[in-house]
């Protein structure tokens, strides 16, 4: 089925590489026309293209003789294109909405860049092989969209650092200056962290900062921090272990004194298990033996982790720590190492997808697409824009403010004006907001940045020989797929009567040849297959059946007996194909085991009846109906072959 094929198509045109283009149109030489169907033209290009994508390992392909046959077949599914067009299949709304569906898939290989997609595959991987353990300042921004807040904020953090820089300690300093409230509890200290567990500015920030050194400020969407880098060691991968747990309450003496009881037990021999179900007050856990999910740095209280880490041997007992759950005692079920990065790529990759890291992607790509499409800016009007930040142009009064429309920006030959940015302006925000400055400078980006992927999504068939091929192959298979559904499939499956009257007509096509009616018993005892034949002498029809058989060597859990019975054709049994085909008893020695063979007798080829053969019977009557069709398309529309570009396909695509 064609739409099976889709999932496969799209896979490959996810996986091509961007970031430059991808085989850009550049020669036209070839758009000439190789033939038409009812007047709708199939190019040169796209036949070339198609036939070298198809048989690019045929190594018989490439020949005159083969490029004419593929040529048939090429012209055959044009008929059936453009008879769902002649339909109307290609402007349903179900149509529509699978196709664009897939178009979007389509467009994000050359939506993105690869190069800065592969460097922070790298980064990343290269982060989750050493972790971090630091601290951190955080300073908030009042208004992250005022200046002078965003300002006053630098000045502070700066003021902190250079404290921290002249010997005052950063625990003291985050307690009282940080606005990060876990800083009262812990001083500002994160612990051990790796890649992806901070936003990506912080973690950078972490990863280039070495050991006792304090970071310079570093803005995230909280406000900005400086970081003091305490630690830097190899990956742990992850751990699994099981843990007992005693919750603190009331007598915390007491709580601490059984869980050092349960330790000694742990060590003096008594059963895990036993002291779990005795003790452990995890009732998420308890009745797994205490067992908990692997997991890696940042996932579990600091204390928890670190001695879980520290823990070398499967079956290793920790001393008991406390957290703030209660007192634990942990044992160690195994390590695993850091994944290769083969094995991550895939899992990066998507958290990149849905991460800060994103936005590096598209800025590079803004700035690719301005280069390539021919960018160019009016600052003096971008900045009369800028000033319209009030009231009055959300209020609906821009189309004062812009009367006199002046252009913004050019994208080749696209001028996108003063009035476009003011409507985009006010269809994004309510018509009493007030808009800042500084918001209308992130709206402009925003605005700049839609036009400028706009514009690339409408003419990535202009720029890309694979994009537009493949965008036309989804298109085409999905009208292929339904009308061929309709046409051959259905119909082949639901016309019974036209199916049996196909089969009537060609029943001597669908014959069974030669064929054993034998029962063949498999056992790797020779007692065994002894009994049998003995059985098989002596007529012992009550021994041999198959009920008898299997109460008698395989009851409980063996399975001492193997039995396969009916009638064969040569091939479909590796056991039988060994033996004489004549009736009789053959002892056969395979694959350390003995098979008694009992031909009962050897039948003469004859016709398969009908539900013998149903499967092959509508494949070939779907065959037939489609020569039909085909005949009936060929009737009603014309094809006209170019034979002049003909030949120029020969000459372009003949190998010698």
């Amino acid at each position: 089925m064609f739409k099976n094929l889709l999932v496969v198509l799209l896979a490959i045109a996810l996986g091509c590489k961007s970031g430059s283009p991808l085989k850009s149109i550049k020669d036209k030489s070839k758009s000439a026309i190789l033939f038409s169907v009812n007047n709708s033209p199939v190019s040169q290009e796209e036949f070339e293209y198609v036939y070298k994508k198809n048989n690019i390992n045929n190594d018989s392909a490439f020949s005159r003789s083969d490029i004419k046959a593929y040529l048939d077949l090429y012209i055959n599914f044009k008929l059936k294109i453009e008879e769902a067009k002649s339909r109307g299949m290609d402007t349903t709304k179900a149509f529509k909405d699978e196709f664009n569906g897939y178009l979007e898939q389509l467009k994000k290989p050359y939506l993105t860049e690869s190069k800065v997609t592969e460097h922070l595959i790298q980064e990343a991987y290269d982060r989750y092989k050493e972790e971090i353990k630091a601290s951190h300042i955080l300073v908030k921004i009042k208004d992250p969209l005022n200046p002078e807040d965003t300002l006053n904020a630098y000045k502070k953090i700066m003021e902190i650092r250079a404290k921290a820089l002249s010997g005052t300690d950063f625990g003291t300093l985050a307690k009282q200056y940080s606005d990060d409230p876990s800083a009262q509890k812990n001083n500002g200290n994160l612990g051990y962290f790796s890649s992806f567990q901070m936003v990506y500015p912080f973690e950078s920030a972490a990863y280039n900062t070495n050991v006792d050194e304090v970071s310079m400020p570093v803005k995230t969407q909280f406000g900005y921090h400086i970081v003091k880098v305490f630690d830097r060691r190899p990956a742990n991968g992850k751990v699994q272990v099981a843990h007992i747990m005693v919750r603190i309450k009331g007598d915390s003496a007491a709580v601490k004194n059984k869980i050092f009881e349960i330790y000694d037990q742990a060590n003096g021999g008594v059963s895990w298990d036993e002291l779990v179900k005795l003790y452990s007050e995890d009732i998420n856990s308890k009745n797994t033996n205490g067992t908990l999910n692997p997991f890696t740095i940042g996932q579990m209280p600091y204390q928890f982790q670190e001695a879980s880490f520290a823990l070398q041997n499967p079956g290793d007992i920790s001393d008991p720590i406390m957290t703030d759950f209660g007192w634990h005692i942990i044992k160690l079920i195994k390590k695993e190492p850091i994944e290769s990065f083969s094995q991550m790529e895939p899992t990066i990759k998507s958290r990149i997808s849905r991460d800060m890291r994103a936005q590096l992607n598209k800025k590079a790509l803004i700035k690719r697409l301005k280069k390539e499409n021919g960018f160019s800016e009016n600052l003096a009007n971008k900045n009369l824009v800028l000033q319209q930040a009030d009231s009055s142009l959300i209020q609906g009064k821009w189309k004062s403010a812009g009367t006199n429309v002046e252009p913004l920006f050019t994208i080749a030959d696209q001028v996108f004006n003063t009035d476009d940015f003011y409507k985009y302006v006010v269809s994004n925000e309510k018509p009493s907001s007030y808009v800042p400055k500084t918001y209308m400078g992130l709206l402009y980006d925003a605005f700049q940045e839609e036009k400028i992927i706009a514009y690339e999504e409408a003419h990535l068939s202009d720029k890309y020989l694979d994009y537009r091929m493949i965008v036309k192959e989804y298109q085409e298979g999905i009208l292929l797929f339904d009308l061929m559904e309709k046409e051959v499939w259905n119909k082949a499956v639901e016309d019974t009567v036209g199916l049996k009257a196909f089969y009537e007509t060609n029943k001597s096509t669908y014959k069974w040849g030669p064929r054993a009616n034998a029962t063949i018993y498999s056992s790797a005892k020779n007692n065994v297959i002894d009994e049998i034949k003995t059985a098989i002498n002596s007529n012992d029809t009550t021994f041999l059946s198959k009920q008898s058989l299997y109460k008698k060597y395989n009851s409980g859990a063996s399975l001492t007996l193997q039995t396969d019975s009916g009638n064969f054709e040569k091939g479909v049994n590796q056991v039988l194909d060994q033996c004489e085909w004549k009736p009789g008893v053959q002892i056969i020695n395979m694959a350390g085991m003995q098979h008694l063979v009992w031909i009962k007798e050897i039948l003469a080829p004859q016709i398969k009846e009908l539900n013998e053969t149903k499967g092959a019977v509508i494949s070939d009557y779907q065959s037939d109906l489609e020569k039909a069709w085909l005949k009936e398309l060929k009737e009603k529309y014309t094809v006209n072959i170019n034979d002049k570009v003909l030949n120029s396909v020969y000459e372009s695509l003949e190998r010698n």
